[in-house]
């Protein structure tokens, strides 16, 4: 009688769920979930390069006839004519944005030191205008900067990409910038100033040895998106000095054996060398840019 009451005993309580089986072991079945969703997302965003870099790699006729095909043999013609049609305006988008970056972190660096060391009136109140500035829609800001850029006689040239450049990336880096000089302990400022430094000098010396993470990331935030703009380029330039995007846009290759329809092998070979400094900047900046947006998280 005792062992037939065990049996339904243990009947009654069954099995272990998949979850608790699953904790017994030590995994978390959260944080399964959120790997499984993220190598998803990983594998979605290399799928489409894998597939611009193969369809980069294979004539276009048999881009057309079999779209899934692998690049065997593969061939280097396409990348040889994108070459030659980008590489300039790749390079004048590179000094342009190599520029204005530079402007911009020379700006904002001293304007964040004096909005977060320096005591003054109305430092707070410049600090929430720098934040309503960020807020404003870029799109609305296209009309103005337009009718200014014509008054400063600035279109149709590169400065007038540098300049609004430079004008419009100051208030979010002085944002982050300043956001940086608040979190960092003032016993090393006073230190500073006790033997005989400058408000220069305490910012060149200490405040931005101890800032470069953020600043990589403001320059790298600038990059991409400067890199990366089509709508300004096109308002500012003519189409000798075109930017990359705009080449990129206007890179119309077609072939005759189709009804002129548009190159793929060409095009893809395009977007796949447009992709080269950005790889380049992550693969080398990638540790201060993590660096950098953590720096706010723990003050000191």
């Amino acid at each position: 009688m005792q062992k037939t009451d065990t049996t339904v005993h243990t009947s009654s309580i069954g099995a272990p769920t998949l979850f608790e089986r699953l904790h017994a072991r030590g995994i978390n079945p959260n944080k399964m979930a959120i790997y499984a969703m993220l190598i998803t997302f990983l594998i979605m965003t290399f799928f489409v390069l894998v597939i611009m870099f193969s369809m980069s790699l294979r004539p276009t006729a048999l881009i057309y006839v079999d779209f899934w095909g692998l690049p065997v043999p593969p061939t280097f013609v396409n990348y040889q004519q994108a070459f030659g049609a980008l590489i300039g305006p790749m390079l004048r988008t590179i000094g342009v944005a190599f520029v204005s970056i530079v402007g911009i972190t020379a700006l904002a660096c001293p304007a964040s030191y004096a909005l977060a060391r320096v005591k003054f009136p109305g430092r707070r109140l410049i600090l929430v205008l720098v934040l309503a500035l960020i807020m404003i829609p870029g799109p609305i800001q296209l009309t103005p900067n337009f009718i200014l850029a014509n008054e400063l006689g600035l279109r149709g040239s590169l400065w007038g990409l540098v300049v609004f450049y430079i004008a419009g990336g100051q208030a979010f880096a002085i944002f982050l910038i300043t956001t940086f000089f608040l979190n960092l302990d003032k016993e090393m400022f006073e230190a500073a100033r006790i033997d005989g430094a400058s408000e220069i000098q305490a910012l060149l010396r200490v405040a931005i040895p101890l800032a470069w993470p953020i600043i990589m990331t403001v320059a790298i935030l600038n990059f991409l998106s400067m890199y990366s703009d089509l709508i300004w380029p096109s308002l500012m330039l003519p189409r000798s000095e075109q930017t990359l995007m705009i080449a990129l846009q206007n890179f119309d290759q077609q072939i005759g054996e189709f009804d002129a329809r548009p190159d793929l092998g060409i095009r893809a070979a395009g977007y796949s060398i447009a992709v080269i400094p950005q790889l380049f900047l992550f693969v080398f900046a990638m540790k201060y840019f993590i660096q950098g947006l953590t720096s706010g998280a723990v003050k000191g």
